[in-house]
């Protein structure tokens, strides 16, 4: 928290018993530190430090707080202040420092934010705006043009028409007034808050960021890390370090045991997320908030089902396809074939939310996420693109590493699937080419469908992505004219690279008998 009117209230030294005038502890300490307003009164914008810091601590909420007394400070602890804002949740910024008009506030902003942008991890963050100033909007107006600069590819969505709050790419803007001011118009008097308010104003806006149902699982999954980090520590101790040095020594590639460690990490913190039972935040007491929360989609959504009942979708949240269900269905004339297709619509206000919806889960649930690194290599599950033709890398993972020289790949040929077509898929993919964003793809299984194509192992042994652009490819090795690059695209969870490669080899299994007709077509 930053404000130039941040003041200790003057206390009475505290008394110690006579008892305890002995002890060094006290005996050593000298006089309490009383830390003195800056002005003579305690009216008007200043900020008391106590009593904000005992409201979040209340709260079990840690506030810091910094206060500048001069336009020379101002500037001096802009960088203490980025550091700081690092390991911070929420920012909390006065907006006139020192008689600035905001100058400060915004280059704090700007800075942090910029500061963000210089990793990909980007962080959510919280930045409210707690001032003495009465014209809100203008502050809000300033601030989302500071966030053009860092977060000019998000999309600003204002809370509502009065400018007063927004959310940017992963930040959130809230702007709110000091108790004391009066000047504040009529339609924004529930912006202004007490100091007490505070802690409840960050949890709540900070909550914005987590307003969807898995939203709020992955960060209950994040909290529920947070606290049992010493289950983490404990499981993976330095009792086993001997081990895993030895593991290193018998491997015939010791760099091999990095993946492996990195496994039994990813292992403990899903044990650590499931024992936090995360998934009961999708669970019926809260999707029947989430329902009275968009209380705009109806008891429809843009399904076509006009039989549709808000208690009836509720059941079905409930039950499922059982067989009381399955009645009333039947009672109501609605099919469970026309339900399935139509699931999504219930929960929807637009057909655009419907098909981003659809895309976005079905990615999630067959893609890997990936991030700055690893960087992706061409290897089983790499999905890959050329000339408006899809395939995926069936090269077993042990093929796919420690390659000298060059090395041949099979690329499994996918079916593009129509926007249109009701027919069944297996993935969807990202696709900035194509016209909503996605592709929705079908594994053709068939040993005809299959490419080889040779390609250079890199310095690390395996056929690395080269970036150009924001645009990874993997370069063919050009052989009598033929060659080129395929655009690299996704690659799938292994559980599903595996899937493929199983129905492959059933594939490849298949026996082709001469058999007599008369015992094939029971004549």
């Amino acid at each position: 928290m930053i404000d130039d009117e941040a003041f200790r209230r003057e206390s009475e030294p505290t008394q110690v018993a006579d008892e305890d005038w002995d002890n060094d502890e006290f005996s050593s300490a000298g006089s309490p530190l009383k830390l003195i307003a800056p002005n003579s009164s305690t009216e008007g914008d200043e900020l008391d430090v106590q009593a904000v810091s005992r409201s979040f601590a209340e709260a079990a909420l840690s506030c810091a707080i910094l206060s500048p007394q001069s336009a020379e400070e101002n500037e001096d602890f802009r960088s203490a202040f980025v550091r700081t804002a690092k390991r911070a949740d929420a920012l909390i910024l006065d907006w006139n420092l020192n008689g600035d008009n905001g100058a400060t506030s915004e280059k704090l902003i700007r800075a942090v934010l910029r500061d963000d942008t210089k990793s990909p991890r980007r962080r959510l963050r919280l930045v409210t705006v707690y001032t003495g100033e009465p014209d809100l909007r203008q502050i809000t107006d300033r601030i989302a043009d500071a966030t053009s600069d860092s977060l000019d590819e998000d999309e600003l969505k204002w809370d509502d028409d009065r400018h007063v709050a927004f959310s940017r790419g992963p930040v959130r803007v809230s702007v709110f007034a000091k108790e004391h001011v009066q000047s504040i118009s009529t339609e924004l008097a529930d912006r202004r808050r007490a100091v007490s308010d505070l802690p409840n104003v960050v949890v709540e806006e900070f909550g914005r960021h987590s307003v969807g149902l898995v939203t709020t699982a992955s960060l209950s999954a994040l909290a529920g890390i947070r606290n049992d980090a010493h289950r983490l520590l404990a499981a993976l101790g330095p009792e086993i370090d001997g081990a895993v040095l030895g593991q290193r020594v018998s491997l015939v590639h010791p760099e091999d045991v990095e993946r492996q460690v990195e496994g039994l990490i990813s292992s403990e913190l899903a044990a650590i997320v499931q024992d936090h039972e995360v998934g009961s935040h999708v669970g019926l007491p809260r999707v029947r908030e989430w329902l009275k929360h968009n209380s705009g989609i109806g008891s429809r959504g843009v399904s076509t089902l006009d039989s549709m009942t808000a208690e009836l979708r509720l059941q079905l949240l409930a039950e499922g396809f059982s067989p009381e269900t399955v009645q009333k269905l039947q009672d109501v004339g609605i099919g469970r074939k026309k339900l399935a297709a139509e699931a999504t619509h219930l929960f929807v206000e637009t057909l655009e939310e419907k098909r981003l919806s659809d895309q976005v889960f079905s990615m999630r649930m067959s893609l890997r996420s990936r991030y700055a690194n690893p960087s992706p290599v061409l290897q089983l599950g790499t999905i890959v693109e050329q000339k408006g033709e899809y395939a995926v890398c069936v090269q077993p993972l042990c093929d796919s590493v420690r390659i000298d020289g060059t090395r041949m790949f099979p690329l499994l040929l996918l079916e593009t699937v129509s926007e249109g077509d009701r027919a069944p898929s297996d993935l969807t993919v990202p696709d900035p080419q194509a016209s909503g964003g996605y592709v929705r793809l079908r594994v053709v299984p068939k040993p005809s469908r299959i490419l080889m194509r040779e390609f250079n192992g890199g310095s690390a042994g395996t056929v690395q992505v080269r970036w150009y652009r924001k645009v990874g490819r993997f370069s063919e090795v050009k052989v009598k004219g033929r060659g080129g690059s395929w655009r690299w695209v996704g690659d799938l969870k292994t559980d599903h690279a595996q899937r493929v490669v199983e129905r492959l080899s059933s594939e490849f299994s298949r026996v082709g008998l001469e058999e007599a007709e008369v015992l094939r077509q029971g004549w």
